[in-house]
């Protein structure tokens, strides 16, 4: 099987997004979260460290059980088929503008009746009530959203009085541009913010943050023996086996790179209400 689909994986961010899909059910016959990996214990596979940022994100909240749950930006609906199986909401609706990643979601979902994928815009909820979320969910998926001051409007509109967000995001740590990269940034739908304009926008949304927290260094951890998630049992071709392997080894150590230098991982959570700050 050749893995001429990675060579696109710099395209565009619909490219990157299937060129992973693709990847994951070659290397593991199924899908896994579309997400960067969380540090917990050393012998860790990928999949439970990605599931490590999952459990350590919905820790940072009150119970989703029996709550109205909505994941904005679900990606391939891996990670909403987990919450849903594991923290018991009442319903749980998963949307992403990626048409394709909505047709996996669904093509994954089996039975889960109070569970649904839509596809549909961040940066306009048109298809969700006002004041008819419980917990809204924005896991590592915000940094493509090129007018985030809508999508933040939005999370005020549909959250109940009483409900919650969580926004998980690749920050810049600075806000200064870097004008050769623009073409490409622009191509990957990147646009990152930095913590100081997301706390200011929440504010001008009446947005109040009660926890906010930099994972960056358990993020980078996470990447700590990544060479053993690829085996050449999953290859006939040893030369398809090297070329995936240099392909991992590029992305990891691009992606460590970004957060040494020029990234940052953070976790916001808020509600809208006042509330004071509170940093760990």
């Amino acid at each position: 099987m050749s893995d001429s689909h990675l060579l696109k994986t710099g395209n565009t961010a619909f490219h990157y997004y299937q060129s992973i899909n693709k990847s994951y059910r070659k290397l593991y016959n199924k899908l896994l979260m579309l997400h960067y990996p969380f540090f917990v214990d050393p012998e860790e596979s990928l999949e439970n460290r990605q599931i490590n940022l999952t459990k350590h994100c919905i820790s940072r909240l009150d119970t989703l059980e029996n709550k109205n749950v909505l994941e904005v930006g679900c990606g391939n609906g891996v990670q909403s088929i987990y919450i849903y199986e594991n923290f018991k909401p009442a319903k749980m609706t998963g949307i992403d503008i990626n048409l394709d990643n909505i047709e996996l979601a669904n093509s994954v979902n089996g039975h889960h009746h109070h569970l649904e994928f839509r596809v549909g815009d961040a940066q306009q909820l048109s298809n969700i009530a006002d004041q008819s979320v419980d917990v809204l969910l924005c896991i590592e998926s915000a940094f493509h959203y090129p007018e985030k001051e809508k999508f933040i409007k939005e999370v005020h509109r549909v959250l109940k009085p009483s409900g919650k967000f969580l926004i998980a995001d690749i920050l810049s740590v600075s806000d200064k541009n870097r004008y050769f990269m623009e073409k490409w940034k622009r191509k990957m739908n990147f646009h990152h913010w930095t913590e100081d304009l997301y706390l200011k926008t929440f504010a001008d949304y009446d947005l109040h943050i009660i926890h906010t927290e930099d994972i960056t260094n358990k993020i980078k951890q996470g990447y700590s023996g990544y060479s053993k998630w690829v085996s050449r049992k999953n290859f006939t071709s040893f030369f398809d086996y090297l070329r995936f392997k240099l392909f991992v080894f590029i992305q990891v150590n691009i992606n460590i790179y970004l957060l040494n230098k020029r990234r940052k991982y953070n976790i916001f959570v808020g509600k809208p209400m006042m509330s004071s700050i509170t940093v760990n």
